[in-house]
């Protein structure tokens, strides 16, 4: 077999255009690189902002308030277990979240029902996702919602703020230390990949839920953080498709890095 990959011919393009090439691409990832960056201190900050409140109760002179109410998490959050059957829709294009997507890129997937072989949770704009699937590696999703179909795999768990306009707020509960400590105290199975959270469960974490203006403030400080997230997600995923793309274009000679300038 060495003998007839060497009798193969490939078309490798003059070194000047592949420096260019190299260049090109090395700025593609470099500014997807950045971005992750952004969005790493963007969950810190949001995260500091929450706990500032929430835990340590900083505006609020260091201790919760008197009108502050401590409910468990199923007052204030449902869980969502509405089902869709590939099967049913074989020539759909489904936006596809699945724990391999969210480890890769944290992007979501892209393809025909078709392709994928058990059923998904139906999400909306107004979900958030924690993994069910060995939860010491955190594993929590805003979903985009770019297109008509936005799905995730049953190893989520998918829940929606009982009030949409508190959805940041709880949100940032289950992002929280508090919520993963409790998560990691009602799992199922031994060690590793076999531990899944109990969904169930989950709702009888004890919340504190302040007035709703309260709330509404602090989804306002955040709101602007959640957004710019979003976006260097979504510009992340608009240059990965870019320099797929561009590369065996590039490499063929299809297109040239002069090309690339005039366009």
């Amino acid at each position: 077999t060495t003998a007839i990959l060497n009798e193969v011919e490939i078309f490798v393009p003059p070194l000047p255009e592949q420096v260019e090439i190299g260049r090109t691409l090395r700025a593609l990832d470099e500014k997807i690189a950045n971005n992750s960056k952004i969005n790493h201190h963007l969950e810190q900050m949001a995260q500091a902002i929450f706990k500032s409140w929430f835990v340590d109760f900083e505006p609020f002179e260091g201790v919760m308030p008197g009108d502050w109410r401590e409910v468990p998490l199923g007052e204030v959050v449902e869980m969502s277990t509405k089902t869709l059957n590939p099967r049913s829709c074989p020539e759909t294009n489904l936006e596809h979240y699945s724990i391999p997507a969210f480890d890769e890129t944290r992007l979501p997937v892209f393809e025909t029902a078709s392709e994928i072989k058990s059923n998904k949770y139906i999400l909306d704009k107004e979900c958030f996702l924690i993994s069910k699937l060995n939860p010491t590696t955190k594993r929590i999703w805003r979903p985009y919602c770019v297109s008509s179909h936005p799905v995730c795999s049953t190893e989520f768990m998918v829940y929606r703020a009982r009030n949409p306009a508190h959805k940041d707020f709880y949100y940032s509960v289950i992002d929280s230390q508090i919520f993963t400590d409790f998560l990691l105290s009602h799992i199922t199975g031994s060690t590793g990949s076999r531990q899944r959270a109990i969904p169930s469960e989950t709702l009888s974490f004890i919340v504190i839920v302040p007035p709703d203006d309260v709330i509404e403030d602090f989804c306002d400080k955040v709101a602007a953080v959640y957004v710019h997230f979003e976006q260097n997600h979504l510009e992340s995923r608009r240059l990965r498709q870019i320099r797929d793309t561009l590369l065996p274009r590039l490499m063929s000679g299809e297109l040239s890095v002069a090309d690339l300038d005039t366009k």
